[in-house]
């Protein structure tokens, strides 16, 4: 790890070296500040008190990772709060205020002052509601760069505004991070190259794990998770000894392929897929081929996603052969896994610092798949621009323009947030290209965005691997387990339901005849069985539907795959082999555990289902005639018995009369 080392002289080389940006968080209500790990001791860097405010809140964080309620209080009564810096900044040319309210109220001014010059105002109105405790950010332009020491203050007129940072860009400012190494989030498998050192991390914003390295103390069978340190955006993650991997591009059997191996903290150790038929075993060994079990089990097959999500295969033997996170487990792990049935990982390069280059660095942008709902999806994502050792600002277009918007057409020199928005009215695959430019240096960045239409059962079963996809409504034929049978006019099919990979299911208490709105997921056509794994909550109505089985009329065969259907004139023998004429033999399979009678059934209701290479009747339902013998139930003149099957239970009817099993007049 040497290289850890001159990272760090580095770093303190050139600290305060380029003009850039310095960003307070206060942390009193006497406006106590930190830069970076070092206390500002209100002397030789910080803020002296103006008027105190009420007091500093910490952060928290909700469901879809969004940190709010932070910062120093101004209220009405406090209002004026603020202070002065002890710091002179020189050529100051924008300020960032980081800021909240509460949910719905908060009004006032933020009041910013350089040196003697007049005064500066940010009117803060009443957030939109249920908005306001969301941090945000208001920015102060400078037209003509301005210096002095900065004073701020806070006039509030209703409730309370909370300060929580100010971002100061300035020739005082620190360098750009792009002047030290970062992980960079890979986009494209063209960007992996031999000998890249890597770090793994979760293709999900609300998770904020990497994947740590092996250590048979806390988990022989598979890799631990260790917390991550992510940039707002994914696009970076912080370097950390302990989760940092070397890559190596090799050939095996003519293909390009991979091996990864840990030299930070063994020798000659390789991540290797050995669980064999039964395990989802990921570890480390010293070779990366075994003759007798595992075969090629220390190469990979990766492929990336636009979006970053890495699939990572394993060529080898072993039945479990996607490496993905395990967050149903505890503690999470990394794990290899027979179907893509986890959270998604990621993969982070090592990018060498700029140094003195003089260069603009902006991330892709990519809003992945979006649903067309009543014609149309918006949304936007705020990017960050990184520049080192620029002159002039950064002007900003896109290439082509629709969907895509932006925010703005100039950046500060020293880089910042820029917003893409879109605005689709149609399905399709739209790539736009952003040019930034400040005198003869240029960067280029893509924009990306798919958007998707509600597809029918007959289209969505037509799909690739993988491929998202989305249905506006189905109907429930059947839930049972982690299998929801869906239907509407044109087919049927199944969502596979294994959760939201917290442990908890996206189908809780669904049942017959529910109608589901919104549903969208990953298609697999798995051995024969169209299915689809839910990446995210649906809505359901309220009120169910009568939902019957379908009448079969010609022949069933592997297009009724995932029909609920009703077959008469049904005989099932011992060996639960079934005929009918609606069918070719075909075995009858107790899969709801409602118990398959071997006699003459005048009705069958089943799911019809492919199992490797033959069709299957999953039984939901029978109607039972049987007219010989009294089934060992002692009655007079040999009356009529029938066998039927209520609420899951064979029960018999004698003449009128409706007995248990055990002979118990129900």
């Amino acid at each position: 790890m040497k290289y850890c080392l001159s990272f760090i002289f580095t770093c303190v080389a050139l600290l305060h070296s380029y003009a850039g940006i310095t960003t307070y968080t206060f942390t009193s209500k006497d406006w106590k500040s930190q830069v970076n790990a070092t206390t500002c001791d209100g002397k030789t860097d910080g803020w002296v008190c103006d008027q105190e405010a009420y007091e500093y809140s910490d952060g928290r964080t909700d469901a879809q990772n969004r940190i709010y309620s932070r910062g120093v209080s101004v209220k009405t009564s406090t209002s004026n709060a603020g202070a002065t810096s002890v710091v002179t900044f020189e050529e100051v040319r924008g300020i960032d205020i980081n800021f909240c309210q509460n949910a719905s109220k908060g009004k006032g001014s933020i009041f910013v002052q350089v040196g003697e010059n007049t005064p500066h105002e940010l009117v803060i109105n009443r957030p939109q509601k249920n908005m306001g405790q969301y941090n945000r950010d208001t920015t102060l332009q400078i037209a003509t760069a301005e210096t002095g020491k900065i004073r701020f203050w806070v006039t509030c007129t209703e409730n309370s505004i909370n300060i929580n940072t100010l971002s100061i860009r300035s020739n005082n400012g620190g360098s750009s991070p792009f002047t030290t190494d970062t992980y960079q989030l890979v986009t494209d498998i063209s960007q992996l190259q031999d000998s890249d050192q890597i770090i793994i991390g979760v293709q999900d914003p609300t998770v904020n794990n990497i994947m740590g390295y092996f250590d048979e103390a806390v988990s022989s069978n598979n890799i631990h998770a260790i917390r991550g340190k992510y940039s707002e955006d994914r696009m970076q993650v912080a370097a950390d000894d302990n989760a940092i991997y070397t890559l190596h591009k090799t050939e095996l059997n003519g293909e390009v392929a991979f091996y990864i191996e840990d030299n930070v903290r063994y020798e000659c150790a390789y991540l290797v897929a050995n669980g064999g038929q039964t395990k989802n075993k990921l570890a480390l060994w010293d070779k990366l081929y075994d003759s007798k079990t595992y075969g090629n089990y220390g190469y990979w097959n990766i492929n990336i996603a636009q979006n970053g999500e890495a699939t990572i295969m394993n060529l080898g033997n072993s039945k479990g052969k996607y490496l993905q996170y395990n967050a149903s487990n505890n503690p999470p792990l990394f794990g290899c896994y027979a179907e893509l049935s986890q959270t998604p990982v990621c993969i982070y390069r090592r990018v060498e610092a700029l140094g003195d280059t003089m260069a603009i660095v902006a991330p892709l942008t990519n809003f992945g798949t979006v649903l067309l709902r009543s014609g149309e999806a918006s949304g936007s994502q705020t990017i960050q621009v990184n520049a080192n050792r620029l002159t002039e600002d950064i002007s900003v277009v896109l290439k082509h323009g629709a969907p895509f918007h932006l925010s703005t057409t100039t950046i500060d020199r020293d880089g910042g947030n820029l917003t893409i928005s879109y605005q689709a009215t149609e399905a399709g695959n739209f790539v736009d290209t952003l040019v930034f430019s400040s005198g003869d240096i240029t960067c280029q960045a893509p924009v990306m965005l798919r958007a998707i239409a509600p597809a029918t059962v007959s289209q969505a079963v037509q799909s690739a691997d993988f491929e998202t996809v989305y249905l506006d409504s189905v109907v429930v034929t059947k839930k049972f387990d982690s299998y929801i049978f869906v239907r509407d006019h044109t087919g049927s099919m199944l969502i596979y339901d294994t959760g939201d990979g917290a442990g908890k299911r996206y189908g809780a208490g669904l049942a017959n005849g529910h109608v589901l709105r919104q549903v969208v997921g990953r298609f697999r056509n798995y051995y024969g069985v169209p299915e689809i794994s839910p990446t995210q909550a649906w809505n359901v109505e309220t009120n169910k539907i009568t939902c019957l089985p379908e009448e079969i009329t010609t022949i069933v065969d592997s297009a009724d795959v995932c029909r609920y259907v009703r077959l008469t004139d049904v005989v099932i023998d011992e060996q639960n082999i079934a005929t009918a004429p609606q069918i070719n033999p075909v075995t009858v399979v107790d899969a709801f555990n409602t118990g398959i009678i071997t006699t003459l059934t005048t009705q069958l209701d089943a799911i019809v289902m492919w199992s490797w290479n033959a069709l299957e009747l999953w039984c939901v339902s029978q109607e039972v005639t049987e007219e010989t013998g009294t089934d060992n139930i002692t009655t007079n003149n040999n009356p009529t018995i029938r066998k039927a099957i209520i609420d899951n239970q064979l029960v018999i009817y004698i003449d009128n009369d409706l007995y248990s099993i055990l002979g118990t007049k129900l």
